[in-house]
């Protein structure tokens, strides 16, 4: 986890031993580095290590085996001759060694390499190197296997009817077909190498009650070759006419404010419904449930119901969340704990966890592990007898996992509600990763192996701890740059095969990761979309300083300190970790804050130690410069010279000897104390340790548990966030805060622009000497102190905000900037909601300033974790905007979107209220689930602008003519990962339920940014989405590109996810729709002018849209028949009247018609249509000489002959 595991190969020092006949057995007593310093070095120690040689019978194709001449072994304990190993032509470092561990794996074969190695120091220094070594690697003549046919991946009902059950699944790679089987016997399947999707119908005679078990298998043929067949998918067991209830319900995690529910998926279930205290709240189409706005401390009661359009569930038992209560408290075991650290599963104390990670399993590559010693096929595992294929999940130590394993088990069954996860991968174990996840064959067969991974070891999930994707980690790590999207891919496919094997097993099976803190794994690991996948993030946020560098400076530091000599200091925290995983689009609720049970030291450093330049790193705990935190307060704290100090800015411990000139940094109780109130200050889900062994008294778990609770019972005493701060300018270069009394603080801590200011036992406070020109955010915590220590900290306040202005030289009168064009604004934070508040004097005197300028921003200070923005503006300044004309506008840009608001919209002679702000739960949920069954991908975030007038009732309302006025909003994309061809601006339409694209632009720059450009109006909901339709019925390059923007610009859609249905009859309903679409009218709700056309059926409003409009008439003066097909000539009319509609030039020459010979069978009301239609280049025959006027439209000509009627429009115009 941290940046030198060296520990993480240890646990395989028996197979070592055994592979190469050398070395002796591991010590088996704890012995500390501070017990006995001297030990570790002889004093006869050559300063470079001797006589660098190959192991006789070591050498393959990817590895070999080294030894040199070793010194201690005769010590007890053995020197461990640590040593690095380096390519002698480049000097970069290949990887380490030391007496239990002397191979060199991942090698590439026939290939020659030159080596040679130095004794282990921190910073490397290279100054003392062996003789250098050279060999060749052998031919690989190993025969590695095919992997076997994918099975099809995530059977489920996606619909049921009267008359049967349809089935949808992910489908294999390279599949011809697929059998379909039901009660194990072979009932039918799908053959033309596409559909995905089967409807099994009902037998005659079967009656609910009836059990079905599902099944399906893919085949493969190619060429000549035998047929090949796959493993079945899961299985789907049901009973006719009834849902099971939901099982294993569960709070995933939660903060102060949201819970995130599971469940194990139902079979037959297509919805679900979630009660919150026996009220309906939500409905969602996965597993899962995010319920939001919710009271800290206040207890909710959740059911789910299952349901499809048929059957519904009882509700399920309920589960109970505790904003505030029920944070999630991770840590990591290491399989190498049972060695030197003598350290057990029974040690640990689970009732201070809710989730142990055990690290780490490996990736099988080539018959071998990442450690080259660790064989895939071993008969000794149960997963492992047979040939295990590339991709799979192995054991990482058989010596020790299986009875770790089983110690857990008993663990899990004494204590049911704690999770159990097995981490893959590791620092060491991750050089694999990008080669599982480039291919959807190896992403199914690690998902596949994780299954039954998870449940031979009775495990509850999975943890990915890729490090890292696209760049960085080990040396001999695999890097893509399409790893980015592959990650995402990886996700996906787990996420999948974890929910279909919970659907069997009645069980919900977690998904996590470990993430680097760096703002570059966010965009690496596309953090982004790949979230969506994830229960939820465990950051890495500690080794900010270490062995690599001579500095002395700390590991994890919770904030920005300004006295450390790094450019990167601002960012380089856990506060800036963090925040830029938020920034990075992971939600609140699923971010757990890393925390280390270790601390980093280093050696030769003038007082006072902290960020001084030292000459290197001392022996560590059990690796050099690394330290746990039992043995730094067992061994070093008042000892040896040793002085414990605080940071108060970074929020860290630290010891500084003068004796020993050793600095050693960590993070220890008060540490944990102030850590805790930065997750509730953030929002976040909760913690997560590395590891669990360091922390033997458990002093910094219990300490978590008590600020952090974890089980369910809230904190009434715990001290409140203070209220009602207040930020003003006190003096020309000085601010002033002040806030309410905490009950129960002894003082509080005031922080400037993210950074410690200072404390103070009042409710007030003042900054001097601040830079002009410079905003400053201003936050404040309560403190309680008992006998000078901290005890506890509150989270922090609102955030305040003041703008320090440039100094100004007033003579006799004020002199303004005329060229200004920013409105001051003064900023306060509420939870997730910014307040701005226009300064009134201030604003009315730049707008009159400014003769010559119609135009005035209001720009926002970006804050990942605000979703609300609210912006007063007072009635002298909106009145003086006004002033200038029809034309001036005020443009709000937040976040780098901006809203242009026209000065008539907010002309009111009152005060206004703008408002930006996400949609309730209940739509975002509808947004989320249209979206995701649509094929659609939501770029950016969506918000609804309110404008509001205050009234003489001192409340805020929207303006009865508010609708009359339109606003234009503008930002720019990032147009790397996004199609421009595929997007649009939508508006999302509450009462049907579905989008509706608005013209839009959107123009590419040179520099590949994107800039979008639409207009809206008050109240509504808009985004971009991208839609990720791939059809594979038009290929006919006729109907392709037409089809292709029409169902960008979402003028209609797929009978399925793959399948356009190019050749299906169109409906008159749908034929309608899409017309309406594409002329970007809205539906019509209010009327239902025809008697066939009731509210609510399909196509209702586009149908009164068009009646409205006057492009279509009934079959009858009530009855249009929109089920009903139309013909070609029926299409031409609806056409016609659509040309004329846009009041374009409609007289024709009868005559194009004659080139057809079937012109005769063109109705005489339909000629005219058909001509002008042919003339404009709208419409062409069938062939060239045949138009067939009665043939019934299909789906394909119907878009080709709307689209070409668009563009046919639009440039007659």
């Amino acid at each position: 986890m941290y940046y030198s595991t060296k520990k993480q190969l240890r646990p395989l020092s028996l197979l070592l031993c055994i592979a190469l006949l050398l070395g002796s057995v591991l010590n088996a007593s704890i012995l500390y580095a501070a017990d006995d310093e001297t030990s570790q070095q002889p004093a006869e120690a050559p300063k470079a290590p001797q006589n660098l040689r190959i192991t006789e019978g070591t050498l393959t194709h990817d590895s070999v085996g080294i030894e040199w001449d070793f010194i201690g072994t005769d010590l007890d304990p053995q020197n461990p001759n640590n040593i690095d190993i380096w390519n002698a032509d480049t000097d970069a470092s290949i990887t380490y060694g030391h007496l239990w561990k002397r191979a060199i794996g991942g090698l590439k074969p026939e290939t020659t390499y030159r080596i040679y190695i130095t004794w282990d120091e921190r910073p490397a220094t290279r100054l003392h190197k062996s003789n250098i070594v050279e060999f060749t690697t052998l031919a690989d003549t190993s025969e590695y296997k095919k992997p076997p046919l994918t099975p099809p991946q995530n059977l489920k009902v996606s619909a049921v009817t009267d008359s049967g059950i349809t089935f949808t699944w992910q489908g294999s790679p390279g599949a011809s077909g697929y059998d379909f089987y039901v009660n194990d016997g072979w009932n039918g399947g799908v053959w033309n190498g596409s559909d995905s999707y089967y409807t099994f119908a009902w037998p005659e005679g079967s009656a609910p009650g009836t059990a079905y078990k599902f099944e399906v298998a893919a085949q493969q043929k190619i060429g000549d070759g035998p047929l090949e067949t796959s493993e079945k998918s899961n299985t789907v067991r049901l009973i006719q006419g009834e849902l099971a209830t939901a099982k294993d319900v569960q709070v995933i995690t939660a903060n102060r404010t949201t819970a995130v529910i599971g469940w194990a998926s139902v079979p037959g279930a297509t919805e679900y419904d979630i009660y919150q205290d026996e009220q309906l709240v939500g409905t969602s189409d996965s597993n899962r449930y995010t319920a939001s706005g919710l009271t800290e401390g206040q207890s909710y009661s959740f059911t789910v119901v299952a349901r499809n359009d048929l059957w519904t569930s009882a509700a399920s038992e309920p589960t109970v969340a505790v904003p505030g209560a029920n944070y999630t408290n991770v840590t990591y075991y290491t399989q190498w704990s049972i060695y030197d650290r003598k350290f057990y599963p029974s040690d640990i104390d689970v009732s201070q966890v809710t989730h142990i990670n055990y690290a780490f399993a490996d990736v099988c590559w080539n018959k071998k592990g990442t450690n080259p010693n660790n064989i895939c096929q071993n008969d000794e595992l149960p997963l492992q007898k047979d040939y295990v294929y590339n991709g799979e999940i192995i054991i990482g130590d058989p010596e020790a996992d299986p009875a770790n394993f089983a110690a857990f088990a008993d663990i899990k069954q004494a204590n049911p509600d704690l999770k159990l996860l097995v981490s893959v991968g590791g620092w060491s174990w991750s050089r694999s990763f990008s080669d599982v996840a480039a291919d959807e064959i190896t992403r199914r067969t690690f998902a596949n192996s994780a299954v039954k991974f998870l449940r031979e070891y009775k495990l509850d999930g999975l943890d990915i701890d890729w490090e890292y994707p696209v760049e960085g980690g080990e040396t001999h790590n695999i890097h893509r740059p399409e790893d980015k999207q592959n990650f995402t891919l990886l996700m996906k496919t787990l996420r999948e095969a974890l929910d279909a094997a919970g659907s069997e097993d009645g069980k919900y099976y977690l998904l996590t990761i470990a993430s680097g803190q760096s703002d570059s794994f966010v965009v690496n690991a596309d953090l982004a979309n790949s979230v969506s996948y994830l229960d939820f993030i465990n950051i890495m946020t500690y080794d900010f300083g270490g062995s690599w560098e001579k500095l002395a400076n700390h590991n994890a530091p919770l904030y920005y300190d300004s006295k450390l000599p790094k450019s990167s200091a601002p960012r380089s925290n856990v506060r800036g970790g963090a925040v830029g995983h938020l920034n990075g689009g992971v939600p609140e609720h699923k971010l757990v804050l890393g925390l280390p049970f270790y601390g980093k030291g280093w050696s030769g450093c003038a007082e006072p130690g902290q960020y001084v330049t030292c000459t290197g790193v001392p022996p560590g705990t059990w690796e050099s410069g690394v330290f746990d935190y039992h043995d730094v307060v067992t061994n070093y704290v008042g000892q040896n010279g040793y002085v414990r100090y605080w940071n108060e800015a970074a929020k860290v411990a630290y010891l500084y000897s003068p004796e020993t000139q050793q600095f050693i940094t960590y993070n220890d109780r008060t540490t944990m104390i102030y850590s805790a109130s930065l997750v509730k200050t953030l929002n976040l889900a909760g913690v997560m340790s590395w590891e669990v062994s360091a922390d033997r008294e458990r002093v910094l778990l219990r300490q978590l548990n008590r600020d952090l609770p974890a089980n369910g019972r809230f904190n009434e005493q715990a001290l409140e966030a203070p209220a009602h701060l207040s930020v003003n300018q006190s003096k020309s270069t000085s601010l002033k805060a002040q806030w309410n009394t905490v009950a129960g603080a002894t003082g509080y801590e005031v922080f400037i622009n993210h950074a410690y200011a200072g404390y103070t036992t009042s409710t007030e406070f003042e900054a001097n000497d601040l830079q002009p020109n410079t905003t400053y955010d201003v936050y404040v915590f309560a403190i309680r102190k008992s006998d000078d220590q901290i005890e506890e900290v509150s989270p922090a306040s609102k955030t305040g905000s003041v703008r320090i202005p440039s100094n100004i030289y007033y003579p006799s009168a004020p002199v303004f900037d005329t060229s200004k064009t920013e409105l001051d604004v003064t900023t306060v934070k509420d939870q997730d909601t910014l307040r701005l508040t226009v300064t009134k004097n201030a604003g009315v005197q730049t707008i009159n300033a400014n003769k010559d300028n119609d135009s005035y921003t209001i720009t926002v200070q970006d804050d990942a974790a605000a979703s609300t923005l609210e912006v007063f503006i007072p009635k002298e300044v909106a009145d003086a905007l006004a002033e200038k004309g029809k034309q001036a506008l005020l443009t709000v840009i937040w976040n780098g979107v901006s809203y242009q608001i026209p000065a008539p919209a907010i002309n009111r002679s009152a005060d206004i209220k703008i408002t930006l702000a996400p949609p309730g739960t209940a739509v975002a949920t509808d947004i989320t689930k249209f979206a995701k069954d649509s094929q659609l991908k939501l770029v950016g975030k969506i918000l609804e602008l309110k404008v509001e007038v205050l009234g003489t009732d001192g409340k805020y309302a929207p303006p009865a003519d508010i609708l009359t006025h339109t606003f234009k909003r503008s930002y720019t994309l990032d147009g790397k990962p996004l199609n421009n061809e595929r997007l649009t601006a939508v508006v999302y339409l509450p009462d049907g339920k579905e989008f509706r694209a608005i013209p839009t632009a959107i123009i590419k720059g040179t520099d590949g940014k994107l800039h979008v450009e639409f207009t809206q109006t008050a109240g509504s909901l808009n985004v971009i989405v991208e839609s990720l339709f791939q059809y594979e019925d038009v290929s006919a390059e006729w109907a392709r590109k037409a089809v292709e923007r029409a169902t960008a610009k979402l003028i209609t859609t797929g009978a399925t996810d793959n399948h356009f249905g190019a050749a299906t009859e169109i409906t008159r309903g749908e034929f309608v729709s899409i017309i309406v679409r594409g002329l970007g009218v809205l539906p019509d709700y209010s009327e239902q002018p025809f008697q066939d056309v009731p509210a609510g059926s399909a196509y209702a409003g586009d149908i009164a849209a068009a009646k409205k409009l006057g492009i279509i008439q009934g079959r009858t003066a009530d009855s249009f028949q929109p089920g009903n097909t139309l013909t070609r000539q029926e299409m031409a009319t609806i056409l016609g009247r659509v040309w004329q509609h846009a009041g374009l030039q409609a007289d024709t020459d009868p005559s194009v018609l004659d080139r057809f010979t079937d012109k005769s069978a063109v109705s005489g009301y339909a000629k005219n249509s058909i001509a002008l239609l042919v003339e404009k280049g709208i419409l062409q025959g069938v062939s060239a000489t045949r138009f067939s006027p009665q043939a019934n439209l299909t789906k394909a000509q119907a878009v080709v002959a709307v689209i070409r009627l668009l563009d046919a429009a639009e440039q007659s115009k």
